[in-house]
């Protein structure tokens, strides 16, 4: 029992710094692989900063926007961890 709940512990930790990864990362350099392994609030992070990094900066994403932008952007990274995911967001 004190074995598992050590290995939970650790695994929380270690998934930490993969939650608030879109706060540091350079959003044009960031895999499919990398945006994959978010929670859901450090996607919609990403999807903002790469959609602010790219050709529409001036347009304002809504919420309702970004949460599709990430949906279609999880949806076209799907077997692709190598792929850029500003390249799968930009996918029509």
């Amino acid at each position: 029992m004190k074995l598992t709940l050590t290995a939970l512990a650790l695994a929380a930790a270690a998934a930490l710094p993969t939650l608030a990864l879109a706060d540091d990362m350079d959003p044009a350099k960031m895999t499919c692989a990398e945006f994959s392994a978010m929670d859901k609030d450090g996607m919609m992070k990403a999807i903002d900063a790469m959609h602010m990094a790219g050709p529409d900066a001036s347009m304002k994403m809504d919420a309702a926007a970004t949460e599709e932008a990430m949906k279609m952007t999880t949806e076209h990274c799907k077997d692709k961890p190598d792929m850029m995911a500003m390249d799968a967001m930009m996918q029509k």
